[in-house]
């Protein structure tokens, strides 16, 4: 989330309660009235869809440890407990294991463009995915979509009719109709619309936010991965060479990077980035730190940074843009960035100022051995 210190303010408000379900004790957990202990991949059965539609089957190999549930034995729980009844009085939920509520979802999926009708878990046993829509029309799923131009915009057949770009308002069924869609693709041309917080003044840096390929989200996974934590094991900060030089940081050199909500401070690595562009990478906070929620001093959370602001139709938070100035507080001291020396965080190569990156490599925390037994 944005602004960390804000959020952290809500967490903490004694009129909040706050239950969290995770497989890890976060930061976000460690602010939680009620913590429930999730089951994590591998501990328990079900199906997730990849962003090509395609639907896989995930097998239970272990039990969880100690008392950690599956997330659907949790939410089942929390509906039995609740006495949640439909309209005829029966209970609301007629479903009691992954299998059954699969084949609940199918039924709210029929007919719909992410048709899951004709998907088992048995054919899902059987080979290595299916692409919805997989129907009576698509028994083997559908691979490509739209192969005839033919798009699901009848206004009939939608549930939406889309939304305006700049004030996110929902248009009406009658907006729609007008815009004459039988079955044609409707493409919305996004003017540009320049930042809530452009830099100028006291910031003078465009401050982005953004991942590494070593690891996901906020590392409650990864990090726990030896050869992916080696690989980029601490927050840094990109500038670019010509900025570094007017700021007299070298490779290694912790900065203080500020905008008006906080701070972040890191090492330095000067990389190809665009002048006058600041990046950090959002993945780094305090569960595997002494402090263990918090900054406590010694803030590395990109989003200590950011701004409280969204776009109006997805409501995802403004991330990417937000005014920042850059000190440097101290140098290098033999030490290099954390960074990875491959991908975008590489450093330039006519930079001999300050100590040498270390080369990404792998390791021998990457290395496996196998040994096979006859049964």
């Amino acid at each position: 989330m944005p602004e960390l210190t804000r959020i952290r303010r809500i967490l903490q408000n004694e009129d909040l309660f706050l239950i969290v379900q995770d497989i890890f004790l976060t930061e976000t957990a460690q602010y939680a009235d009620v913590v429930l202990p999730a089951a994590t991949w591998g501990e328990k059965t079900g199906t997730f869809t990849n962003t090509d539609r395609t639907v896989h089957i995930s097998e239970k190999a272990v039990d969880p440890p100690g008392e950690a549930k599956p997330d659907l034995d949790i939410f089942l729980d929390y509906a039995r407990r609740m006495d949640f009844r439909d309209q005829d009085g029966q209970p609301l939920i007629k479903w009691d294991d992954p299998e059954s509520c699969f084949e609940a979802w199918k039924e709210c999926s029929r007919g719909r463009p992410c048709d899951y009708t004709g998907i088992t878990y048995d054919r899902l046993r059987g080979g290595s995915g299916i692409q919805w829509p997989c129907n009576d029309e698509h028994p083997e799923g559908t691979e490509r979509l739209y192969r005839e131009a033919d798009f699901n915009t009848r206004t009939g057949y939608c549930e939406r009719y889309g939304s305006d770009l700049i004030t996110g308002a929902t248009n009406s069924e009658m907006e729609h109709k007008a815009m004459n869609p039988d079955g044609r693709a409707i493409i919305l041309p996004a003017g540009y619309l320049p930042p809530h917080e452009p830099p100028g003044g006291e910031y003078p840096f465009i401050y982005t936010t953004g991942r590494t390929i070593y690891h996901f989200h906020t590392r409650t996974k990864t990090a726990r991965a030896p050869q992916l934590d080696n690989a980029a094991p601490d927050v840094w900060a990109e500038i670019n060479p010509s900025d570094a030089e007017s700021l007299e940081v070298k490779e290694g050199d912790t900065v203080r990077v500020e905008t008006p909500r906080g701070t972040l401070e890191a090492k330095a690595r000067i990389s190809g980035i665009r002048e006058g562009v600041v990046f950090a990478p959002f993945h780094y906070g305090y569960f595997d730190t002494p402090e263990g929620d918090s900054p406590n001093g010694h803030p590395r959370a990109a989003n200590e940074l950011t701004i409280t602001d969204w776009d109006p139709v997805s409501k995802q938070p403004i991330f990417k843009v937000a005014a920042a100035r850059v000190i440097k507080v101290a140098d290098a001291d033999g030490e290099p960035s954390p960074a990875p020396t491959i991908g975008a965080s590489a450093p330039v190569a006519n930079d001999s100022s300050g100590p040498k990156p270390r080369e990404t490599v792998g390791n021998g925390a990457a290395e496996v051995t196998e040994t096979v037994r006859e049964a």
